[in-house]
């Protein structure tokens, strides 16, 4: 048909960011159909022969040099999917992080939110019989009468008018067309309704005299949000009739919403009402501190460090009620996914509804639920690992990053941001208070504190009747076996076994860590030596039981079990070394009866995840938990009063500038599980190397030795945080183009000017060598200033084209 606008032209250009590993932004033109698209908003475009779905960063006027470029194909967004405020944190991510800025959008935007181009818009009964009010109204009723559920964004590329969104949304809002959501089929949507604007009075005086209308108004003025039918039939008692009524009088808006789902199985259980918590003088020192900053309403950066179990959680807490009470938002962070549920039950108890969570253990439907209360403001508190950092909150008045020392904040993906590091630029951005909270601080916040960077509280007591456990020290070098030591063997030493009888006779849990998981990390043919190892890898495969197979875990390849050894034929193969599932299995050997559960990935895997073990444990279902470094984070359980770790070992052997940092901080951690509640609590470290001073300083809770030695090795040998660091990995299938590669690379940051002053390590082979059938090199940097690091890195990058480079910065793994 003919259309009855002009034919569309060109509305000026947007910059899009493409999933796609090119460093920049590209240019688009919008026709003059899409002139109503703005930044954040989704769209469809070419790169390529291929369509994409990119971002809008920036509208632009021109373009910046003499080229054509290809017109944007869809808009998929009516409004932006992601805010300002988040557009602007990705571009930090590209450049501070060096990496494409498609991938820094895509980390930020939830893959499987719904686009509003893809809802389907329909004619109803008195949309089709009704004249048409204007030109536009009427071009849209003839394209739905000839092609009934039209795509939202194909109706707009037919119309091709700017118009055409909010011309939809009238007539939607008039109930002459009904949208469908992608999805709905199936069910999964409920009834709801909004107020419509304007004076209450007035509204009121319209509902008329009767009792239920005036009650719904009411409500729903109080609330400030819309609501479902179900929350106003419980709330305000009256039946659905009430409320179609006031739809007829225009003073409601009739619409459907996605159900809400409940998470309750990703929280830990209720204990009741909560208990009246008394702080002590220097829990409330922290606290008067932090609401301080918070009606300051400017940026200020805090560490607060306190032993395990002072009460820091308490804190912050109090911190997020005052910052929610001045109408702002909040986040909490934390490193793993097994830490959720006990904050998310203490969080729900004080923040109600406003409380959001965002992880990877959610289903698709809970993350898209949780993701659009907070960015329709429906939740005011974010919480999770560090996805939740990425929150479209709006408003941030607190961010919380509790365990900041963990490793687990720093992303293993492009980009490699640290969600630590990310979260004080946010809270800048929003002048924001930030708040970093460990026991055991990284040694960059350590740093930053001392030189006035970040604002220090410190907790100096254990909360309630607790108190530290005594320390006990096994060296596994004096261990007598009762029979030939087997290699790798993890031991129950006798003081352990005897520890341990003494908590189960007692009544009392344990905790018993073990950082491995599986059931052997090796198996081997005691004939001829074969072990199984992956082929892509390189690497031994673990041997796990449940069920049973050879993994590797680095890329995730698994294979059966043979009976026999494959390489000699016979029947010799046994399992060194352990992992969580054969200390389990050994535990039960030693103590038959006792109630086990084990806690490590492949559990977080299953139905109820972290979530249904932890809430075993802590119901005392369950006497002794085993498990990987899970187990040793920010758990409170009063009942424990004893907590081991059966190789203490773990890290303190990688070549990794972190390892001893890493190990006193498992260690304290640790540690801190025990002696919780009235009874006091006892920790035994099993280490082959009793004198290291990670280990000296974990047992005897010297954090400031301990802080003082590290910082001297930090400083002797030019490691962070004395100096900034960038970690390139060049990886290729072929070993010899792989080392070429590198080398090239290599060359050209020697010979660029700004590598003076500079210390390049490398090329070498990766400790690593090879991993998913690729060959791996590294070089590390070290200088005084991460600016010049990355523009050196960045201005030398051409010259690593054959390689598939990965490049961290501020690097925390350097396998």
């Amino acid at each position: 048909m003919a259309l009855l606008f002009e034919p569309p032209g060109l509305d000026g250009y947007a910059t899009v960011a493409v999933p796609v590993p090119v460093p920049n932004a590209l240019y688009y033109s919008i026709p003059t159909a899409f002139s109503g698209v703005r930044p954040g908003c989704r769209v469809r475009v070419q790169v390529g022969s291929r369509p994409v779905v990119g971002v809008v960063l920036t509208l632009e006027s021109e373009l910046p040099g003499d080229f054509s470029c290809k017109e944007i194909l869809e808009v998929l967004d009516l409004e932006p999917a992601m805010p300002r405020e988040l557009l602007q944190l990705a571009e930090f991510m590209a450049e501070y992080y060096l990496a494409p800025i498609g991938e820094a959008v895509r980390t930020l935007l939830p893959s499987d939110l719904p686009p509003w181009g893809n809802r389907r818009v329909s004619l109803t009964d008195g949309g089709a019989l009704a004249p048409p009010r204007d030109e536009l109204e009427s071009l849209v009723v003839t394209e739905l009468l000839a092609q009934p559920r039209l795509r939202l964004v194909e109706l707009q590329k037919r119309i091709g008018s700017p118009r055409m969104a909010a011309k939809i949304e009238e007539m939607r809002r008039q109930g002459r067309v009904s949208m469908e959501e992608p999805g709905r089929r199936g069910g999964g949507f409920v009834k709801a309704v909004e107020l419509r604007s304007g004076d209450l009075d007035e509204l009121l005086e319209r509902c008329g005299r009767a009792p239920a209308g005036r009650a719904v108004v009411e409500y729903l003025a109080a609330l400030g949000r819309p609501a479902t039918l179900g929350e106003i039939r419980r709330e305000v008692g009256c039946g659905s009739a009430a409320v179609r009524r006031l739809a007829g009088l225009g003073l409601l808006r009739e619409f459907t919403q996605p159900e809400r789902q409940s998470l309750e199985r990703h929280r830990l259980g209720a204990d009741g009402e909560a208990k009246e918590i008394v702080l002590r003088d220097d829990q409330t020192v922290a606290t008067e501190a932090l609401e301080a900053g918070l009606d300051a309403g400017d940026y200020q950066p805090f560490l607060l460090q306190g032993m395990t179990g002072s009460g820091k959680t308490e804190v912050y807490l109090r911190a997020a009620e005052k910052c929610l009470a001045l109408g702002r938002s909040a986040i909490f962070l934390v490193p793993e996914i097994a830490l959720v549920p006990a904050l998310a039950r203490q969080a729900r108890q004080r923040f109600g509804r406003d409380l959001a969570m965002l992880h990877s253990n959610l289903s698709s439907a809970e993350r898209k639920q949780e993701w659009e209360r907070l960015r329709r403001g429906e939740a005011r508190v974010a919480l999770g690992p560090r996805s939740a950092l990425l929150a479209p909150l709006t408003d941030l008045g607190l961010v919380v990053v509790d365990e900041e020392h963990d490793s687990a904040y720093k992303q293993d993906a492009i980009p490699r941001y640290n969600g630590r590091d990310l979260a004080l630029w946010r809270a800048r951005h929003h002048r924001a208070v930030a708040v970093l909270v460990s026991a055991t601080p990284s040694m960059e916040s350590r740093f930053n504190a001392t030189h006035g960077k970040l604002q220090s509280l410190g907790l100096v007591a254990r909360a309630g009747h607790g108190s530290l456990p005594e320390g006990i020290l096994v060296d596994l070098r004096k261990e007598k076996s009762s029979g030939p030591r087997k290699p790798g063997e993890v031991t129950y030493s006798q003081v352990l076994r005897q520890e341990v009888e003494s908590a189960l006779e007692a009544g009392d849990q344990v905790i018993l860590l073990r950082n491995r998981r599986g059931y052997a990390p090796v198996l081997l043919c005691r004939a001829c030596g074969h072990d199984f190892r992956c082929q892509d890898c390189g690497l031994p495969q673990t041997l796990h039981k449940r069920p049973p197979r050879l993994v590797c875990h680095y890329c995730g390849e698994d294979a059966r079990v043979p009976r026999i050894c494959l390489e000699c034929g016979q029947a010799a193969l046994e399992p060194v070394g352990a992992g969580t599932e054969r200390v389990e299995e050994q535990f039960r050997e030693l103590f038959p009866g006792v109630t086990v559960d084990v806690l490590d990935a492949d559990t977080n895997r299953r139905i109820g995840g972290a979530a249904a073990v932890l809430e075993r444990f802590r119901a005392g279902a369950s006497q002794v938990l085993i498990g990987t470094q899970m187990v040793a984070k920010g758990h409170h359980f009063p009942r424990v009063a004893l907590a081991a770790v059966l190789q203490a070992d773990s890290y303190l052997g990688f070549p990794d500038f972190r390892a001893v940092e890493r190990t006193y901080a498992l260690l304290t951690q640790l540690a801190g599980r025990a002696g919780r509640g009235d009874r006091p609590g006892r920790v035994v470290i099993q280490t082959f190397h009793p004198d290291h001073y990670g280990i000296r300083c974990a047992l005897d809770g010297d954090d400031r030795r301990f802080a003082s030695e590290e910082m001297r090795f930090r400083r002797m040998f030019h490691y962070p945080p004395f100096t900034r660091m960038i970690h390139l990995l060049g990886r290729h299938p072929e070993l010899a183009k792989a080392e070429a590669g590198i080398r090239a690379l290599a060359e050209a940051l020697f010979a660029h000017p700004l590598s003076e002053g500079v210390r390049i390590a490398g090329p070498a082979p990766a400790p690593l060598e090879r991993l998913r059938g690729k060959w791996r090199f590294q070089i590390l940097l070290r200088g005084a200033s991460g600016r010049q690091l990355r523009r050196l890195v960045r201005e030398s990058l051409p010259a690593a084209q054959s390689l598939e480079l990965t490049v961290d910065v501020d690097p925390y793994d350097l396998m």
